[in-house]
Parts: structure tokens; sequence; C-alpha cells
């Protein structure tokens, strides 16, 4: 049994290793917490580098340190999972490879990958590196599971978003590892379907560089509220039901947070994962306060147990930490706070200006009664503060640095430590690129989720219909099935895996042949028939890389992203022009939730700013799309210069409107402008 001595040597745990136990798996996005994670009692740790990292806000890692981290666990018998779960546009592959080689000498024991691009070059040129499978990948039911596993992946980092019963289902229906989270903040939207940021700013989340929006003050029908911004996930009263079905790891969110946050988290996870059934209940109250201070958001168990139907709570700062109070007396060095809570120095500290909805941090230097001195800060009056980190905890951390541990390191190997950066050496083939499909693609494609379209269309036009469960009940009613495309919806619950599968084997035996799909999940709806599979807008191909590993699964063409940009687009199109569909006018999905949103924004306007969207609300989901569509009309012209010959119009979320639809019609027929300031990257670049 794997178990914690009571005595610390040289301020760690010694650890004795039981491959058979749970994992326990801390962030860390920086030295100091992954000091804290090691002597904390981690089994492994996950990094990001300073490129393609879902995190890159994080200080992260050089590929130096990286190399020492890797060295110094490994004598701790801990274990280095590098993320690169970001999307990888098609003129950063050079970089990625050089990531991929900088990874493969270190060493890591794993990379957490997004990208089917990286993924695909790592299985074939560093056969070496374990593959896990990010939860931007949004696996989220067993044929996920399984089809991460046929696609070379060893571990499945599972949505946030399941059931203990789903998480259970997928553990009995495939073999591949699974990790799931149980701490950290949660993302609104499910990782990886996630459009918001992107949209506003060009900032994408699926490329590291969330802006966060969901944690933005928003009005709808003229009351203000955190609407969108979600408490924290918490499972530790759950711990022993997990152990029980064989879950492999045990994740830790917060790559952004402190060494003191990491030490407290995995201190009371481990506790918790050790516990045996005679000191359990003591253990979970132990760990429950120690968590208790972890200085972040509320806790919710989200869907683990049961639906939260309070996840979200609007009239609450959507501010981490600590509540102690509001700032009095300010002058132009201190404030003054009246609190019960201690503070000390080198307490961190978050200022809030509720009005503006913004917030800076304060590390304590000098503290006297109840007067904090500050500089270079604008504090009034009236201003939140909360607490974040115990500084006490972070200066421990501060005086075990990476540099104190390098002869520790020495002794245990024996020799000395030393590091070159390692020249990329592995040749990687261009990408193979199957001939143009032999069969012709149309010039325009019309996506639909509102049959009534089908009374205006008349079969003139090759119509996808999005399968989802509002509609898909509906399928059987419809006539000449076979002449239509059908698009599958990007999240399929695992307890609706059956009515899907029912329904695509129903379409199939009506002569029903194509299909766009949008997660790896759906190959395992084809197998043994024989159809043609297009790859919808959420199956990313930024790069030829993607593109290949989807040719090797039978994928004979691609819908580029929403999010792409024309630049990324004319570089897909010199190997791709004749795979291609581009959709030049529509609703984007900018988010897709799985959580109960609050009555305030069901079926609402919301606003910020000068950003408006709408949320539509069904019974499982909420869906939330600009207020007004995306025009790229007028880049056509551009677009046949590259190659490209089939484009789309998305008619989803659009009341069925003869006259809307001939305007769209004619304008893509000439190729006119039509005024739209929606354009969303295609302009601008996708950052």
């Amino acid at each position: 049994m794997l178990f914690y001595d009571t005595n610390i040597v040289n301020g760690f745990y010694a650890k004795i290793f039981d491959m058979n136990k749970i994992e326990l798996l801390a962030p860390c996005g920086n030295e100091e917490s992954f000091m804290a994670a090691v002597s904390a009692g981690a089994d492994a740790v996950y990094v990001g580098l300073k490129d393609f990292s879902a995190r890159a806000k994080a200080k992260n890692f050089s590929y130096k340190q990286l190399n020492e981290i890797c060295n110094y666990a490994k004598n701790k018998n801990v274990k280095v999972f590098v993320a690169l779960n970001t999307l990888v546009k098609d003129s950063e592959i050079k970089n990625i490879i050089k990531s991929l080689e900088q990874i493969s000498f270190a060493q890591a024991d794993a990379i957490i990958v997004q990208d089917l691009g990286v993924a695909n070059l790592s299985k074939k040129y560093f056969p070496k590196i374990a593959l896990h499978a990010s939860t931007q990948l949004v696996i989220h039911n067993s044929y996920g599971a399984k089809q991460a596993e046929k696609a070379g992946f060893k571990r499945a980092v599972l949505a946030r978003e399941l059931s203990f019963d789903d998480i259970k289902k997928i553990k009995n229906n495939s073999n591949i590892e699974l990790e799931i989270f149980c701490h950290g903040a949660l993302c609104f939207c499910v990782s990886g379907l996630c459009l918001f940021s992107s949209f506003i700013g060009g900032y994408s989340g699926n490329r590291g560089y969330c802006t966060q929006p969901c944690r933005r003050l928003w009005t709808a029908d003229g009351k203000n509220g955190y609407f969108l911004s979600p408490k924290d996930f918490q499972l530790a009263d759950y711990i022993k039901q997990i152990k029980n079905i064989g879950i492999t790891s045990l994740k830790i969110e917060g790559r952004l947070k402190s060494a003191d946050y990491v030490t407290k988290t995995v201190k009371a996870y481990r506790l918790l994962i050790d516990s045996d059934e005679k000191n359990y209940e003591q253990n979970l109250k132990q760990a429950k306060e120690i968590l208790a201070l972890d200085y972040a958001r509320q806790k919710t168990t989200f869907n683990f147990n049961v639906k939260s139907e309070n996840i979200f709570e609007p009239q609450k700062s959507k501010n981490l930490g600590l509540y102690l109070g509001k700032t009095e007396n300010k002058t132009d060095t201190y404030f003054c706070l009246n609190c019960t809570d201690k503070i000390f120095v080198d307490d961190t500290l978050r200022i809030v200006d509720l009005q503006k909805d913004k917030s800076q941090t304060l590390t304590v230097k000098e503290i006297k009664d109840n007067k904090i001195f500050y500089e270079n800060l604008y504090i009034e009056n009236g201003f939140e503060v909360y607490k974040i980190a115990d500084g006490k905890t972070a200066q421990d951390w501060k005086k075990i640095r990476l540099d104190d541990c390098q002869q520790e390191t020495k002794d245990a190997n024996n020799e000395g430590f030393s590091f070159q950066l390692h020249k990329p050496s592995t040749v990687v083939n261009k990408p193979f690129i199957r001939p143009p499909i032999k069969f012709m693609l149309p010039d325009l494609f019309v996506r639909i989720n509102n049959f009534k379209w089908l009374n205006i269309l008349k079969n003139k036009f090759a119509i996808v219909i999005k399968l989802n469960k509002n509609n898909i009940l509906n399928i059987k009613s419809l006539n000449n099935l076979k002449d239509y495309y059908f698009e599958i919806c990007p999240y399929i619950d695992e307890q609706d895996i059956n009515l899907f599968q029912q329904t695509i084997n129903f379409l199939f035996d009506k002569g029903c042949r194509n299909f766009f799909i949008n997660n790896i999940s759906h190959f395992e709806f084809f197998n043994n028939k024989k159809v043609k599979l297009f790859a919808g807008q959420n199956l990313y191909v930024l790069n030829d890389y993607s593109a290949e590993f989807l040719f090797n699964r039978k994928v004979d063409a691609f819908v580029t992203s929403w999010e792409d940009d024309l630049y990324n687009i004319k570089d897909l199109a010199k190997n791709l022009k004749n795979n291609l569909i581009v959709y030049l006018s529509g609703f984007p999905e900018v988010v897709i939730s799985k959580m109960k949103f609050a009555d305030e924004v069901k079926n609402k306007n919301i606003k910020s700013g000068m950003d408006e969207f709408k949320v539509v609300s069904n019974a499982d989901d909420n869906i939330v799309i600009p207020k007004y569509p995306i025009n790229l009309l007028g880049f056509k012209n551009n677009l046949l210069k590259c190659g490209i010959k089939t484009f789309g119009i998305d008619l989803s979320y659009i009341e069925p409107n003869i006259n809307y639809f001939m305007q769209i019609v004619k304008a893509f027929n000439i190729g006119v402008y039509i005024n739209s300031k929606n354009k969303f990257n295609f302009e601008r670049r996708l950052k």
C-alpha cells in the first residue's frame, strides 16, 4: 500500500510507490508550484511549455526547465505530463515538431493533446511519448473513449460535464486509462467547444489565450449579473466512490494558481486517496478543512451526483478568494481594512473595483494595525478585498527552488547535471494527402436545424440536416431521406448513444450515405458501414497533419472552423483545396454549455460593453450565438483563387424566410459584398 511517513525528509514526504493506486495529478504553472506539488505528495504533475499550452497566461516552462524538472521528478517517482493541448495552425508545424523533440529529449512521461495533427505527428515520429487525450478533445462518452484508444491514446481526460454514472459506464465499456477532474475552476462551456473569447477578440480558448468573457458582468433584460460565471468544482466527498470504479487519475485544475493553492489541494486529496475505511471519515473532515482555505470560489459538484441547480450565483462577485471586507480611509500610501481574518506580510490580496469590473493583486509588504500599505495601484474607498494566497506557504516554496535541488539530483545520479538545447534531428515527411475525392462535392451546402426550411429549399440544394436531440425523433417523418446529408451534434450524452445509434442505423437502412461528424466518438457509429464522412467544424482541421489523421479514417472532406482565418485557410488550400468546405454565412455556436443557466438569461439577449449575444436554451443544454450572423460572402472570390470550390450557408437559428434566403443565395452566386460587422477572425487572424 502506498503511504506517507509521518517524518518529513528535507521538506518532502517519503513516498513508497504503489502502481495500483489511483494517481493524484497536480497543476504546475511555474517552478514554485512544481516544488509544492512534489513535496505535498503528488504522483504526477502536468506542465506547459512557453508555446502550445492551453494556459498561455501561466509562466510555464522553458525547454531547459522542462529537462530539469523531468530529471528531478524521476528521482522522486513523480511523472511529468506536458500539455500541448491547443490547436496548431499549419504555419506552426515546425515549432510543434521542435517542442516534441525537446519533450522526447527530456523524457517526459506523456503529452496532453487536443489537436489531432499533434497526435498524428507524435505517434509517427515520437512513439515513445505516451499520448493523453486532453479534455479539449471532448471525450465525453464510451464511444469517444473507444475511439481514443483506437487512435493510439493511452489515456483520456474526460469532460467535466459527466456524472458518476456516466464515468462508470465509460470505464465499464472501454479499456483506455481514464482521468477525471476532482477540483478547480470550471469552464461554463464544454471544454473544446468554446469560441466565445475567440469571437470577441480573436483570442482563442482552443489556442490557450482565453480572455474569460464568462467571468464578465453581463446585462440581460436590464438586470446586471455574473450570469455565466460558475462556482468551482470539488469532489472531495466522492473520492471513495471514484477509487472503487478503477479511475486511473484524479486531476486538480489550476496551472494559473499559486504554490499555496497547489500545496493545499494536493495535501487534501492525498489524505483522501490514502485513507482506509478506519480513518476515512476523519481524513475527509480534515481534507475539507484544508480545501476551505484554497481561497477559490464557492464549490459545486456540477453534474457528478445530481445536476446542479445553482451552479451560477449571478449577484455574487466572480472573484476568487476569501472575502475580507472593503477598503476604508484610503490615502496615497495605505488603506484600512476592518476584518476578523488575519493578514500577514507576503499574503496575496485581490483588490476589486466592482463598478468597473476590474481587479488588481497586491502582495502585502507592510501592515500596521489595520493599515495595509501599497504602491503603484489605483485604489478607492469601497473596493472589495479578497485573500487569494497565504504568504507563509508561498515563502516556504520560494526557499525550495529547483536550483537548490540540483545537488540532490546529482547525488542520486552520481553524475553532474547539465543541459544543452537539443537540436531537432527528426526528419518529418510531408503529410500524405489523398488524391482528389472521386466524387464531386456540391458547390454549395445549406445547413438547417428547422425542418420548415425544407418547404423553401425544395431539394434544390445539398441540404445538411443537423442531428440533435431536439429534432432526431422527427427524422422518420421526412421523405427522400437518402437525398440529404446529416450532421451529428458534437456532444452526445452517454445515455443518448443508443438513440443516436438507432437513428443512424435507420438512416443507413434508408440509403443515407453522407454524414458530417464533429467528434472522434462519431466514428464508432459507422463501424462496418460504407459511408462518406465529412469532418464538421468542431472536428478541427487547422493543419495538414490533422487532415492526414482523418484521411486515414476515411474522411473525405473538411469544414473549416468558424474561428479559422483567411490566411490559415490559404495555407491549408495548398494541399487540401479539393477537400475543403468553407461556410460563408450563419450563426456560429460560440458556446455549447451543459450547465443549467439562470432564469434571467434563458432565451434572452446578453450584453457586456459592445458585445451582444443570444442565449438559446434547450432541455439539455444552452447555446450562445452572436446577435447577428457571420457574413463572409464577399470573400468567396479570394477563396476561389486558392482553389476552394465548395462553400456553405448555415440557416440554423434563423426562422424560415424565403426572402432572406434568396438574398443570401443571390449574394453567393454573384459574389457581392453584404455589409456585416461580423467576420469573426477571417480578416483579423486567429490568435
